[in-house]
Order: structure tokens, then sequence, then C-alpha cells
């Protein structure tokens, strides 16, 4: 059937609802009241706004996405049986908002408060997995009198109120409980519930995920808090499955090390005789890897694995790299790249960093460069380039934590390999290197065949380009000299604090952009007072301190005059200069 399109300019509404019909997209229970003076209204024009609205707000919660948004944390303590559940916010499926404003705490092993709950219908748990759930729920409240709409009718009663709450329950997830250790258990349903598509289609669209309960005997005897809770930030991550792994992954590894800790075993085990599937970045322990000898055990054998030490600071963008990889899967053959991070702070990696560095090679035209060090699961001699490499890993080890290691999965990259090609254009032959005759001064240019020796030319290698890092590049366009020249010293005072702050800081980078975001921030009108002020900040080895805040209060004070901003910030430093100097200069117009 051929439909007529109907064009409306903008600012001529079509007025037509059956021309409406066929130019936009009418839903028609997105309906709402028409309001006029004289019109009667029954429950059901009031009704309809109730239900408009209540769409509306499910549509908003959905946009948001689906899980807890803040606390609801679940603990059990399964000596007596106690479910507790802290205060927080959730959203569930369907888009609407689930919020507990108060403990709940309700003991598993009470079955006459179960049975009473539960109206006789549950009185007792079958062994098996269960979901703890927030559910959304309402109940009518009050009475009102329902009056006669004609003479033959009787008055009768109805509820007055409805009122909105949460229920907290469990839902059975038909999964099998094996006869096995709560940590192999839980190990083992990461990969089987991995992504939580599979999770998702048991529970409820009114309810949220919140846990996951294990009960055997009729009793509670293990909780699992993250493999199915479900957070509704991640809803809308391309790596959510990676996300939820990593946390749960991260949990259950620390539960695993203080049980072996506490049974009298050894920190150091296979990855694999707890977990079948590990997130592509995630922690790992300490003692399953030792670099002086060159040997690791956590990975498969079909693993190479490789150490680093990493910068802190690197560590975040690092990992957020790895995690948009597939995870790691224990049970699969095949060659995957890992590398295990060291994290060091800055101090301790540019100490030992540079110990690990090897030189500029200029024969293979190599940059200086950290090497990894590759780990295998046997010991193999001559691990070390150099003899000095073992203390330095040894060094580097004993700063780590026994779970403080990350490992990550490393992708593929051409840039990452020591070998290196350049492609000729097809057809094109190499030509033959260009000699010359014995003793000819002039250098004339002979071929094969003219009876002369002939010998080829020593092309000089050209000395391979050092990169420069970033900082050189930021000093070489802007430095504390030529900032100088724009905000020249008033007065001899703030001459000599001008020299004393350039020797200090001549090759500090953030200085400079601390310093002229500061120029920037003040205006020159303030130059009399200016260069003292942050020579008394570093006299007193407060100059990044003081620069920070003025910087910080500026930008959450802009209603306030700029030298009592200053001026207060002075004060509250301790500066060895009087805040009535910059009061004064802000007076002037």
């Amino acid at each position: 059937m051929t439909q007529q399109i109907v064009f409306q300019p903008l600012g001529n509404p079509v007025t037509n609802y059956a021309d409406l019909t066929v130019s936009a997209d009418v839903d028609p229970r997105m309906t709402r009241t028409h309001y006029f003076d004289g019109r009667l209204l029954t429950a059901e024009d009031l009704i309809r706004d109730q239900l408009y609205l209540d769409r509306r707000l499910k549509e908003v919660g959905q946009v948001m996405g689906q899980g807890v948004l803040k606390g609801l944390d679940l603990t059990l303590n399964p000596n007596n049986g106690d479910l507790t559940l802290e205060p927080g916010l959730a959203i569930n499926e369907m888009g609407r908002v689930l919020q507990l404003s108060s403990q709940i705490k309700v003991n598993l092993a009470e079955r006459a408060e179960i049975i009473d709950l539960n109206t006789k219908e549950y009185q007792y748990f079958n062994r098996g997995l269960y979901a703890v759930v927030l559910k959304y729920t309402e109940f009518g409240t009050d009475i009102a009198e329902v009056f006669p709409t004609d003479l033959g009718s009787q008055k009768t009663v109805q509820f007055d109120v409805t009122t909105e709450a949460v229920q907290l329950g469990l839902v059975n997830l038909k999964l099998d409980l094996p006869e096995q250790s709560e940590l192999n258990i839980r190990a083992q349903l990461i990969a089987k519930l991995a992504g939580l598509g599979q999770i998702n289609g048991m529970i409820p669209e009114d309810s949220v995920a919140l846990g996951l309960l294990a009960i055997k005997h009729d009793r509670p005897i293990w909780l699992d808090s993250l493999l199915i809770r479900q957070l509704a930030n991640d809803t809308y991550e391309s790596n959510r499955q990676q996300l939820h792994l990593r946390r749960h992954y991260d949990q259950l590894l620390g539960e695993v090390l203080s049980h072996r800790t506490s049974v009298g075993l050894n920190s150091g085990f296979a990855a694999k005789d707890y977990f079948q599937l590990l997130p592509p970045a995630g922690k790992a322990p300490k003692a399953s890897f030792n670099p002086v000898v060159g040997t690791q055990q956590y990975f498969p054998d079909n693993y190479d694995v490789w150490v680093a030490p990493v910068r802190q600071s690197d560590m975040h963008l690092i990992m957020q790299e790895s995690m948009s990889l597939p995870p790691l899967n224990m049970a699969i053959n095949e060659p995957i790249d890992v590398i295990v991070l060291a994290p060091l702070n800055d101090a301790s990696y540019h100490s030992y960093g540079r110990l690990l560095e090897r030189e500029f090679d200029p024969k293979i035209g190599l940059l200086p460069r950290l090497d990894l060090l590759q780990l295998k699961l046997y010991p193999r001699q001559n691990v070390h380039r150099l003899d000095t490499d073992a203390n330095t890993w040894q060094a580097i080890w004993n700063l780590q934590a026994d779970d403080g290691l990350i490992y990550v999965r490393r992708p593929l990259r051409a840039a990452e390999t020591t070998l290196s090609g350049v492609v000729l254009a097809s057809g094109t032959e190499i030509p033959p290197p260009v000699v010359v005759s014995p003793g000819d001064s002039g250098g004339t240019d002979t071929g094969p065949g003219t009876g002369d020796t002939v010998e080829p030319i020593e092309t000089p290698i050209e000395p391979v380009p050092i990169v420069v890092d970033e900082d050189s590049i930021f000093l070489k366009f802007w430095d504390l000299e030529r900032l100088m020249a724009f905000r020249p010293p008033f007065d001899d005072a703030n001459a000599s604090a001008v020299k004393i702050l350039i020797e200090k800081y001549r090759e500090d980078v953030e200085a400079t952009q601390f310093i002229s975001w500061f120029l920037i921030a003040v205006g020159s009108r303030f130059d009399p007072v200016l260069w003292i002020t942050l020579e008394a900040a570093d006299n007193q080895n407060l100059l990044f301190e003081f620069l920070k805040t003025c910087l910080e209060e500026l930008s959450q004070r802009q209603d306030q005059p700029i030298a009592e901003v200053i001026a207060k910030q002075v004060d509250a430093f301790g500066l060895e200069v009087s805040p009535e100097q910059w009061l004064k200069l802000g007076q002037r117009s």
C-alpha cells in the first residue's frame, strides 16, 4: 500500500491527525491529557497523565544504563546466615530507579521469617546458586470512599495511595553447585558467565542483580558480590565484558592469595590451577615470577611472557589499551604475548630504568631503548645480557608488593620488532655498486670488464637522528628567559628575583608552564610585586603549591577581584610579601 508523504515546513505544524500518522512516529501509548476550562475530568484522564510521566521517566533511566549506580554493597555472614544490604541506587532493565534509603538485614537461617515474608510459599531453599536481587514493587495504602455514580449503586471503598518500594529477593539461576571448593567454583563461573549475557536472561526485568549466593543443606555457604553484579556506568563501554571480568578476577585473586597464605601454601602458582578465563589486563602474584633467573609459572608455556619496569603514572594508559583486546583463555593452546609490568615511582624508574637501558648502536641503528626480559617456565642460562642486570631486577622486585604486579596482553605491532625493511617498486632492479680504479685520484667511474681492479666506494653511514623528547621541544620554543622578555621586572628587587628563578628553573617545563599561566591570569599591572612574590614562595619551597592554589582559586572565584584572591593566598602561605601591596595595585583603574 502506498503511503502519502506529507512535508510540513518549519513553523507550520500538522494539524490533521490522519496526516500526522504518515509524517511522524506516533506512539498511541505516549499521550497526555489536554486540559482546558470547562472540561469534565475523569479518573481515566488523570491516570493517562500518570502513565505518560511514568513512561518518560523510565526512558530516561534506560538511557543511563542498567545496573548499580552507587552503594548497594552486599555482605554475608556465613556463621549466622545474616545477609546485609547497604543503602544505594540502581536502575533496572525497564529503566526504573530503585533507591534503598536504609540498610536491609535478613537472616536466611530464620525459617519462620522467610515463610512469613513469602506467605508460606517458600519453606526451604533447594541446593543451588541464587541471584540476590533488588526488585521494584508497589502496593496500595490508606482507604478512600467511592461514591456511587447512580442511585442504584452502593458506596464502596478503595485504597487511597499507591506506594512504591523495593524488595530484597532471591532468584534461582538453575545452575549446578558442584562439590568443589568455593574459590574453584567461583573461578569456573567467571568463564561460564563471562559478559553477563546469560545472567541477564535469568534476572527479571524489574530487578537488579547484586550478588551470587550459594546454598547447600538449606543454608547459605558463600556469597560472591561481584560475579553477576553489573554497574550502570559500564552500559555503553565497548569493553564492558573485559571491565566486568577484571573487577571480579582482581577480587578473586586477592582471596586466592589470602587462602593460600592461611593454609601454608606458597603464593606462587599457575593461573590455570584456579582460573579458566583471565581478563586482558589484571593483577599477577609476585611469587609466580622470578626475573633474576628468568622464570615464570603463572602463564602456560605457549605464552611469550616478558617483564618490564614501568612508571606508575603510565599504568592507566597501558592497561586501558590492553583492555580492548580479547580475554585470555587458559584452555586454548595459542601463542599469546603478555608483558608483566613492575610499577615504579618516577625516581625509582629513573634510577633502575637507566641501568637496563641499552646504549645507541650506530652499526645497527637502534636508538637507546629499554630491553624487555623474557621469562620461561624452565630456567635458562645467560638470561641477562649484562652481569649487572640480575642485581637491578632484584632491586626492582624488592620494591613490589605481593599483588602489585600487573600483566597486560600485548597487541602485535610492527614497530615493536627490531626488523625494518624498504619496499622497492615492482620491476626495479638494485643498481650495481659504484667503483673506481686504484690510483685514480679523479675518481673516474668505471664498470666491470675494463681490466682495472675495482673496489666499491664506502658510503658513509648517516647518523641515526636521536629522538627529542617533548620537554626539549617545549623549551626550544618557550622558556623562562623568553617569558621574562615579555614581562620584564619592574625594579631591581624584581630583577634579582627573576635571575634567581631563571637559574633554578631554566630546564623545568612544569615551572615554566605554571609561571606562564599565572602571568596570564594576573595581568601586567601587578608586575611591581609579581616576581618578588614568586621568589618568596620559592624561598619557602612552596612555589608549585602556591601557583596551583592561586590558579584554582582564580578559576573558582571569578566574581572576586584578582588582587583580593592573591592577597589572601599570600597571607595564607605566610610569604614574606605584604598582601597590602597586591590590594593597593588592585585598586588602580
